[in-house]
């Protein structure tokens, strides 16, 4: 921190006499921050900063974070207090608070930021957290069943395969456990009740991969409770409510909140009756011995707490009663305020006798440093004027300006004068009192500084999604030879006297189909487009071989003409651009946020590609907000800098609109001349950029498809930029089509594409995937509740207040002129507007045109913000009827909020009268689960994904997937472009078995990690694959047993005998012997294959009998099976050059 900063007069005025409340008055956030560290670093107390709102206190906990190298900075996010009565909880700020809760118990000092609701919440004693907490050694004595109480008592969920926080899975004597206070999950392996090993293992693969001593494990939530706690606070609920007299809907949640306290079931919504497992009023402060506390605005407080009580009084009129609004779960703001605290208030409203801090915020300059001269020039020889700038551009824009002007300046803070330096100030203030004025970049140009984030519930954010086709019963599947049938279960049998697994599906008619898991390969998931239901196909019938060769027909016509094109660019000659110019450099570092490696790949990806000698044509799919605009930016810098003109293409004019303001921000500074060409543009104005393009003065042309237009003349365009294609009609494809031949083309997609056609696209179309999320960025908090008007109405509010706006989907057009009438009577204060898909274009881009420009707050739209939109100061999404809605419709819908630094919002809807069928009940529980792990995502993805891949292939083609499935339907294609086909030929010889083919159940109980583990096994190809395979089932599932080894050994020696020609094998007593077809024996290298012989560990003898080599395997002293030893000797014959 700059040393000037550490002497402020005001540190004299910080201590807090027992008893004393302080208040100063006229300051701001950035001054206020500074007093806040300087009294944490001289008295060494831990500092609680309490705001009236989650808005001022992200502000806080960032700018603290920043200032702060220690990381002593905690974040206590509570919940609104009406959603907390409503049972909600954010699984997100709950990892948050508890974090907290467990550093408060180290009694080191910290600094605490949170909210009036979060210093008014009712908490558990210090004891019982610290009695929560379990710590586990390695060599010591546990019992199973006790640690699996204590977790499940402890708010864990069990699971087969841990995945996520707050999963722990019991399979024999391995335990697994995700605590919220560790990046990795835990393995702990007990050999009877001695814990053994704890291991880190990693949540992709299941793997282990660094030994610890002991673990940490603590509760997962707010409240816990031993079952003593139980009875008592049961009884005392039940006690508090029979006096009184309970409306219906009161009395069946009480009954539901009864239930799951019983059964602990989401405890974390269940915060409210705390009170009733601990009377006293215990809050954040009791987890201290020794605190100050600083109120940031009481005035706003106290304003809020009147809005609160409003908002409770609704709710209570939509419950038909107050009785729930009795339990004392939280202290009222009065009580809080008698407590010692400094009070800063940044106006003064009201403060009469405060003490005047002198301190006010500085104009905001947008860049004009003559204007901030002016106002420096008359302090400039009495004040420190303190220029804190960063970024290397804006450092030398302003030594420019002041050299030119002959303005004297130096880079010592501690002089009088103007001072520029390079470290951060981390905002900026005015200071009457200390002749002090700090200005930073953000303050005196537009660059915005991106903070450095310390959230906890970021930490796993970047995962990405490991399996998504796991089979569940009832899930719809496609046989390779048989068609689409239902899978129902696995089921073992027994043939020859050994167990055998097979997948039982259902097909038209009820005809059962048992496949046997050797030929897993065979049976794929089914997936298609959201909502698509699939026909069973008919055993015996005709009809799939004929859907299937119509579906191979449709796919060899696009494969011909993706080779066919792949083949005319590859032909064509492009301009070569350049090695980066330098000021590529300048350009470059104007970004204010760190790249994610993905985008870093992307970015070189079509440098390189432009630097060829043929056209680009590269395809970029990334999810929204994961930076495709930044890759464009760049790669259009690129171009300008050869001289090269850029068209960028987008969809709609909004979109036109936003990327020109960001295009033109970006690339003035150097120089470059960025021009719109869309409806919003006058006539005059668009014939004259026209004039200016086809003579070469715009550098970048942005647009719909206007600009494909015949008047639309370039003077050298070098590169065509394309922003989701697939939303252009047949017609402007084309044009694009003949744009594309000798022009570097670059499409940008948000639409997520299946893994299998990236690997089948590989060489025929050049394609980045963007799939890590921006660091830091907060996960978006997402609700599903009950509709009530209460909810709707504060949600709306506290967007609002803090100068926030609102997407509110109500996906009914006949009913939304009505909506916006009854949200306008419930939010008086709200600017609202409408939109919808029956809207004439030109109307339907004023609306939206008019929200981003902040003339409304709230818009009630359909879905047709579904994609498209990107407006970073809309962060609360509400869907009014969220059951109605497909998991990937509701996944890019709220990808439309959380697009800034601000915590995001989605409410997801639905009404608590209506009786929902299986399918919308599921579907909500599926997006409960929205967390980046979760379930619900992973469905989402999926759907995306064969949306993704209809958008790649053509409409046209969507059909046809849906017709086989998204699965087979890649295979078909890979197939059609590598020039292989799959198909198995039809084998009449009886198969020869040397090994049980089961996994037993008793060692895996879950059948779809049964299948899941058919599966790998299926994919041995080496004995290293074998030995890595064996290690992760011992690692995961404990000793393996001798049949699942010889499984698996049986699979590989299939492969390597396979691959070097074996005919036929014959097991005897002493000896296996193995016959190689005629062919394989002509084939055989003999010199190589005697030299392997000789030098094999075991007694290997080869014999030449008609034509056919025999290698025979002296089994009669051997202890391990044949089966491995074979397997061992194939894989080194074929494998091992040396």
């Amino acid at each position: 921190m700059i040393s000037k900063l550490e002497t402020l007069k005001s540190y004299d005025n910080l201590s807090l006499e027992k008893g004393l409340i302080r208040t100063f008055k006229y300051s701001n956030d950035t001054y206020n921050a500074y007093l806040i560290y300087h009294d944490y670093k001289v008295h060494q107390k831990t500092v609680f900063v309490v705001t009236p709102n989650l808005y001022e206190a992200q502000k806080y906990y960032d700018m603290l974070n920043q200032m702060v190298e220690e990381d002593v900075v905690l974040f206590y996010p509570a919940d609104q207090t009406l959603t907390s009565i409503m049972a909600l909880g954010s699984p997100e700020f709950k990892s948050e608070r508890l974090y907290t809760l467990k550093q408060l118990m180290t009694n080191n000092p910290y600094i605490v930021v949170t909210t009036i609701q979060g210093l008014s919440q009712r908490q558990l004693t210090k004891e019982d957290h610290q009695n929560g907490v379990k710590v586990l050694k390695k060599d010591e004595s546990y019992t199973l069943d006790k640690l699996t109480q204590y977790l499940i008592y402890s708010g864990y969920s069990r699971a087969y395969t841990v995945e996520k926080p707050g999963e722990f899975s019991l399979r024999g004597h391995i335990l697994d456990v995700f605590t919220l206070n560790h990046e990795h999950p835990f393995r702990l392996d007990f050999f009877d009740d001695i814990l053994d090993e704890i291991k880190l293992f990693d949540v992709e693969t299941q793997r282990s991969f660094a030994s610890l001593n002991s673990v940490e494990l603590s509760p997962m939530n707010e409240l816990f409770y031993t079952d003593e706690m139980k009875e008592k606070a049961l009884s005392d609920i039940k006690k508090f409510f029979e006096k009184r007299s309970l409306s219906d809907r009161e009395k069946e949640k009480l009954n539901e909140d009864l239930e799951r306290l019983d059964t602990r079931h989401k405890l974390d919504a269940l915060s409210i009756y705390i009170p009733f497992f601990n009377p006293k009023e215990t809050t954040l402060l009791d987890f201290v011995s020794a605190y100050h506390m600083f109120m940031i605005d009481v005035h706003k407080m106290e304003i809020n707490e009147a809005s609160t009580l409003s908002d409770l009084d609704t709710y209570a009129t939509t419950m038909n009663g107050r009785n729930f609004l009795d339990i004392p779960f939280r202290i009222p703001l009065e009580n809080q305020l008698k407590k010692p605290h400094i009070n800063i208030d940044n106006l003064g409203f009201n403060q009469k006798n405060g003490i005047d801090l002198g301190v006010r915020t500085p104009n905001h300059y947008q860049g004009n440093l003559a204007l901030f001269l002016l106002d420096i020039k008359h302090i400039i020889d009495t004040y420190h004027v303190i220029l804190s700038i960063t970024a290397n551009q804006f450092y030398d824009e302003a030594i420019e300006f002041f050299n030119e002007r002959k303005i004297s300046y130096h880079h010592d803070p501690n002089q009088i004068g103007l001072s520029i330096v390079k470290e951060p100030t981390y905002g900026s203030f005015i200071s009457q009192h200390d002749n002090l004025f700090v200005i930073d970049e953000s303050q005196l140009f537009t660059h915005k500084l991106r903070p450095r984030i310390n959230y906890r519930s970021v930490l796993n954010q970047a995962t990405k999604i490991r399996k998504v086709e796991e089979l569940s019963v009832g899930d719809f599947v496609v046989h390779y030879d048989y068609g689409i049938g239902q899978y129902v279960g696995l089921k073992t049998m027994e043939l020859s006297g050994e167990k055998r697994d097979y997948l039982h599906i259902i097909y038209a008619n009820e005809e059962a189909l048992y496949v046997p898991m050797d030929q897993i390969d065979m049976v794929l998931k089914y997936s298609s487009h959201d909502g698509i239901h699939p026909k069973l196909s008919k055993l015996g019938s005709k009809q799939w071989s004929k859907t299937k060769a119509s579906v191979r027909m449709r796919i060899k016509d696009l494969s011909d003409r993706l080779i066919a094109l792949y083949a005319q660019r590859q032909q064509s000659e492009g301009f070569s651009f350049g090695k980066d110019h330098e000021l590529q450099t300048l350009f470059e570092r104007d970004f204010p946020y760190d790249l994610t490696k993905d985008q870093e790949k992307a970015i070189i990806d079509t440098k390189y590609d432009m630097e060829l000698g043929r056209p680009m044509d590269r395809l970029i799919c990334g999810d929204v907000g994961f930076g495709k605009t930044e890759v464009a930016l760049r790669a259009a810098f690129k171009a300008v800098m050869a001289q090269k003109q850029v068209l960028y293409l987008v969809p709609t004019t909004v979109l036109a609109r936003q990327h020109y303001y960001t295009f033109k921000e970006r690339f003035d500074k150097f120089g470059a001349n960025v021009a719109l060409l869309s409806r919003f543009v006058t006539p005059k104005r668009q014939k004259d950029t026209l004039l200016k393009l086809s003579k070469g003065f715009v550098d970048v042309i942005i647009g719909t498809h206007r600009l494909l237009s015949k008047d639309v003349k370039f003077k050298d365009l070098g590169l065509l930029i394309i922003d989701e294609e697939q939303r252009f009609g047949v017609e402007h494809k084309e044009k694009i089509r003949e744009l594309k031949v000798n022009v570097d083309t670059l499409t940008l997609s948000a639409t997520p594409i299946p893994r299998t056609l990236q690997m089948s696209m590989m060489g025929l179309k050049d394609l980045t995937m963007i799939e890590t999320p921006p660091r830091n960025r907060y996960p978006v908090q997402t609700y599903v509740v009950e509709r009530h008007e209460a909810l709707i109405k504060e949600a709306i509010s506290r967007e609002l207040a803090r100068g926030g706006q609102v997407f509110y989907l109500f996906n009914t057009i006949q009913g939304i002129e009505g909506m916006v009438y009854k949200l306008n009577k419930l939010v008086p204060e709200a600017r609202i507007t409408y939109a919808h898909g029956q809207m004439q274009r030109d109307q339907l881009e004023n609306v939206l045109s008019d929200f981003i420009d902040h003339q409304y707050d709230v818009l009630i739209s359909t879905t047709i913000i579904e994609t498209g939109v990107d407006i970073p100061n809309t962060n609360t999404l509400i869907i009014h009827d969220a059951d109605k809605l497909g998991l990937s419709q509701l996944y890019q819908i709220r990808g439309r909020v959380g697009r800034s630094d601000r915590i995001a919002y989605a409410y997801l809807l639905y009404d608590p009268f209506k009786n929902m069928n299986d399918e919308a009940k599921k579907r909500l529980n599926a997006i409960q689960d929205f967390t980046a792990l979760g379930s619900g995502f992973k469905i989402a993805m999926r759907d995306l994904s064969i949306r993704g891949a209809g958008d790649i292939l053509g409409s046209e083609q969507s059909g046809f997937i849906d017709s086989v499935g998204m699965e087979l339907y890649m295979k078909l294609l890979e197939e059609a472009i590598s020039g292989q086909s799959l198909e198995r030929p039809k084998d009449t010889k009886i198969e020869e078995v040397f090994a049980p083919r089961h996994v037993d159940p008793k060692y895996i109980e879950v059948d779809s990690v049964r299948i899941e583990i058919h599966k790998r096994i299926a994919e041995l190809n080496r004995m290293q694959d074998v030995i890595d395979l064996k290690e992760e089932l011992q690692d995961r599932f404990g000793e393996l047993d001798a049949d699942l080894l010889l499984y698996m050994y049986e699979k590989l020696f299939k492969k390597l005998s396979s691959k070097i020609g074996v005919q036929k094998t014959i097991v005897e007593t002493n000896q296996t012997t193995l016959v190689l077809s005629l062919e394989a024996s002509q084939r055989m290298n003999g010199e190589r294959l005697f030299n392997k012989a000789n030098a094999f560990k075991s007694m290997i003898r080869l014999n030449y009998l008609k034509g056919h080599i025999h290698i025979i395997l002296v089994t009669k002293h051997e202890k391990q099976h044949w089966l491995y030893l074979f397997g061992l000797f194939l894989d080194d014959l074929i494998y091992n050059n040396e």
